[in-house]
């Protein structure tokens, strides 16, 4: 993609000096140009990783543009999860940072667009991309929660009292537990992220059914997704809801599309033979792709876990295995 639009640009800064050179250029013309140039330089490719609660996002994400660190960046570990939509992409203009909407603004109707074009409403903290510890200890904001009355719940718009089981639980307190930020952009001049690449990790299901407009509109808006699943459970109940419900709508010729079979490792039990594990998971393979209506060839098997092991550990063979 990056090379298409540095070619793309060439040929139009060719023909806008073809036109200067032959005296048929005009101002009006001459801004056409200019204007679509600038579009160039400022497209992105939006890519969304999807998936039901604790499929592997964010260690997947881990593992393709952190490894490099030596440790986690994206909080992965058990009980720790993003709680709110979180881009990855670069800006020149700004530095190492990550940004976070107050969950408070749910209280107005402002859009998405709109609430990037007012700064002052986000939190924003440094990132030292030279110390991979602070940068962990910042960007695992995204998972925090905070608690608060069940009527300020209901203001806030997660709490409904037609749709009860869609109500987050109450504690002993009387209290229930929201994500405490709405939105977070991270800024680093990642090599993949410098080239026009913005990532979007996004909740589960859970929280995409509580913030339709800045989720669900926003995988819509996405140019591929990548669709996580449990290589140890396939296809589940709310892993088709996702597929048919959020995704299908908005890419309906499917080829934007990568299902990743993810946490293969489960299958390594030291048991059975690679063979009988290799069956097993083009099995689970061949039965997903029934079940989505897509190619089998677009289901990749692998291990986001192992592999991050293996790129942290330079262990060539556990990163062929994952």
């Amino acid at each position: 993609y990056s090379s298409w639009r540095a070619q793309l640009s060439e040929s139009l800064e060719a023909f806008r000096r073809w036109l200067s050179e032959n005296e048929i250029s005009d101002a009006q013309a001459d801004l056409r140009i200019a204007q679509i140039l600038e579009r160039l330089r400022e497209d992105r490719l939006n890519i969304a990783f999807v998936a039901e609660f604790s499929r592997g996002k964010s260690e997947l994400i881990n593992a393709i543009f952190f490894a490099h660190y030596g440790r986690r960046i994206m909080p992965a570990s058990p009980g720790r999860t993003t709680m709110c939509p979180t881009e990855l992409g670069y800006d020149p203009a700004l530095p190492a940072c990550m940004r976070l909407l107050p969950i408070e603004t749910r209280e107005q109707t402002y859009s998405l667009a709109q609430w990037r074009s007012r700064p002052s409403t986000w939190v924003q903290l440094p990132l030292d991309v030279n110390d991979p510890e602070q940068m962990a200890v910042q960007i695992s904001k995204v998972a925090e929660t905070r608690t608060v009355t069940v009527q300020e719940a209901r203001a806030l718009g997660f709490w409904n009292d037609e749709l009860p089981q869609d109500n987050p639980m109450v504690n002993a307190q009387g209290l229930v537990e929201i994500p405490r930020w709405r939105h977070a952009l991270v800024n680093i001049a990642h090599p993949l992220l410098k080239q026009g690449l913005v990532i979007l990790d996004t909740p589960g299901l859970n929280a995409v059914g509580a913030e339709p407009e800045l989720t669900v509109n926003q995988i819509a808006q996405a140019h591929a997704v990548v669709f996580l699943l449990g290589a140890d459970t396939g296809v589940t109940k709310s892993d088709l809801a996702i597929w048919q419900e959020h995704l299908l709508p908005s890419h309906r010729e499917g080829e934007s599309h990568l299902v990743v079979l993810n946490k293969i490792d489960a299958l390594w039990n030291g048991i059975d033979s690679t063979e009988k594990v290799q069956q097993q998971l083009e099995r689970q393979r061949q039965l997903s792709a029934q079940m989505l209506k897509i190619s089998p060839q677009r289901i990749l098997p692998l291990s986001a876990q192992k592999g991050l092991q293996a790129k942290l550990e330079r262990r060539n063979d556990l990163l062929q295995e994952s």
